[in-house]
């Protein structure tokens, strides 16, 4: 019960809102997809290595790369479905005691989440700017053999962090009306 979301209904969620979570409901499966895709890949190298003595190169550094993505895709999700991991052992203790604070420590918190994210964000813009202008000095791998520019890992990571950085925000708006709503 701790973890659980506010349902739409409760939090006062918006169209705009209901939007986004179809954008993260779907960077959610597309790193689910991904997944299934690493899955055929890491097969598919351990067939060729073992039955064919041919490796297929670059399955290393596509694992490496793909990781990331993928949980930078999945982050937001994470955070809306209550599946952040966290310490409610306050949170536990003030739900039947004193359910407003509860919820404003909860709109505290995500709102923290959501300015530090969102300040990584801004941070981190010129590095996918860098890394798109520049894509022969910014790659994963070894040249001559694989390699696999950076710029697209870095364009996930940002929108990921633009995503759960937004998703703290509404989260805590959620938890603000609900501390205002247990006030009155």
């Amino acid at each position: 019960m701790a973890n659980e979301p506010l349902l739409p209904e409760e939090s006062g969620q918006s169209e705009r809102t209901s939007i986004f979570d179809k954008i993260i409901g779907g960077m959610n499966a597309l790193g689910t997809i991904w997944i299934i895709g690493l899955m055929l890949l890491i097969n598919a190298d351990i067939f060729g290595r073992t039955v064919l003595n041919a490796p297929i190169a670059g399955v290393a550094e596509l694992v490496a790369f793909s990781i990331v993505g993928i949980v930078f895709l999945q982050l937001a999700h994470t955070l809306k479905s209550g599946s952040m991991t966290r310490s409610d052992v306050l949170l536990n203790v003030l739900e039947h005691r004193a359910p407003a604070l509860r919820e404003l420590i909860l709109a505290l918190f995500h709102l923290v989440g959501a300015v530090l994210l969102g300040l990584i964000a801004w941070r981190f813009w010129p590095s996918v700017a860098q890394a798109w202008e520049f894509p022969a000095r910014h790659f994963m791998g070894n040249p001559g053999f694989f390699t696999v520019p950076q710029w697209p890992l870095f364009a996930i990571m940002q929108i990921g962090i633009v995503a759960i950085s937004l998703q703290f925000f509404f989260e805590a708006a959620g938890h603000a009306r609900a501390a205002l709503a247990r006030r009155t």
